[in-house]
């Protein structure tokens, strides 16, 4: 019921009627209107097509920020990008969006100490995830800044996904696995190249917390358990050894793997605050739970909360026309 919802979690769902939307305003000039939607800042990947490297941005991350009122600014992930950072960051961020990529370069020591693995079984991982142990400098360097500089040092909303949960957590002073199936032994399959889209595990999602709030109508309807099961894809082979200080987790795979986190103290979405990392894919979800949409909803909302607070901080300016115009109108009354 809804009170048993109301009960278990204090995470209510937010309803996102378009013309309630706070940085939406009516009448408003052009370019008034554009500086209220909220900038939310994706670095692309790389991908070796025909001989050369392709920079690109999955859509499906695209679509579902630019559905909920959002303009996702791509960053390209080279290192003269690092060098020309402060341009894209003219007119303010008001959020970081990291998700799937490359293992995070060891100069950032996301294991804690040096990998302790034998020779032949850290060959074996390398081999079997060719595609994920090359490391990006470039795009670790321009994610880490955002994350240190805007995230963390200036509140700006967050959502990490897959890979861009694990750099919070290592940006917050957590560590990482190198390999979870080597490490740990576990047997729960974290990521299938045979069934690669297809593949799920189970997930227990923990009450009062954001995630059972975007994920209601599945704890409506387990009310014989205080938790929840739910069935997510996996697409890692790292992952997250200890939770850093400060984080709270949501969800745990069978084998106690932290699968889903959140910042209590930067999480509320109508006051701008939303710092949220999950291991799994909601975007591509979309079809098997309503909460799926609703992770992006808040957090777009949350960066819109965001700009207002970051416009309200502006000196009041007006296009030269603009100001000729309301001369001439005052001029004829």
């Amino acid at each position: 019921t809804h009170l048993d919802y109301a009960i278990r979690s204090p995470f209510p769902t937010i309803q996102h009627p378009p013309k309630q939307r706070p940085w939406h305003v009516e009448q408003a000039l052009p370019n008034e209107a554009q500086s209220r939607i909220p900038r939310i800042l994706i670095v692309s990947r790389r991908h070796l097509r025909k001989g050369k490297y392709v920079d690109f941005v999955g859509e499906y991350h695209i679509d579902l920020v630019q559905e909920n009122g959002g303009v996702p600014i791509l960053l390209p992930r080279t290192m003269k990008t690092t060098e020309q950072l402060e341009a894209y960051l003219y007119g303010g961020v008001d959020g970081v969006l990291v998700m799937e990529g490359n293992d995070l370069g060891s100069s950032y020591r996301p294991y804690g100490e040096d990998v302790s693995l034998p020779p032949e079984v850290l060959n074996e991982v390398q081999s079997k995830h060719v595609g994920d142990v090359e490391i990006d400098d470039a795009k670790d360097s321009l994610e880490m800044s955002l994350i240190t500089r805007k995230v963390l040092k200036e509140g700006v909303p967050y959502l990490g996904l897959c890979r861009g949960s694990q750099l919070f957590n290592v940006a917050m002073g957590g560590t990482l696995y190198f390999d979870v199936g080597a490490e740990t032994g576990s047997t729960v399959k974290h990521i299938d190249y045979d069934n690669y889209d297809g593949h799920r595990h189970a997930i227990t999602v923990l009450p009062r917390t954001p995630l059972s709030g975007w994920f209601h109508e599945e704890f409506a309807a387990q009310t014989h358990s205080s938790s929840v099961t739910l069935d997510v894809n996996s697409y890692h082979h790292q992952g997250i050894k200890r939770l850093a200080a400060g984080l709270k987790a949501m969800c745990y795979s069978p084998d106690g793997l932290v699968e889903g986190f959140y910042s209590p103290a930067q999480f509320d979405p109508t006051n701008g605050k939303y710092h949220v990392g999950l291991q799994w894919h909601p975007e591509r979800m979309l079809g098997d739970y309503a909460g799926c949409r609703r992770v992006y909803q808040d957090f777009v909302l949350a960066a819109a909360v965001h700009r207002a607070h970051w416009n309200a901080h502006l000196p009041v300016s007006r296009p030269a026309a603009w100001g000729a115009q309301r001369q001439h109108q005052a001029a004829q009354a």
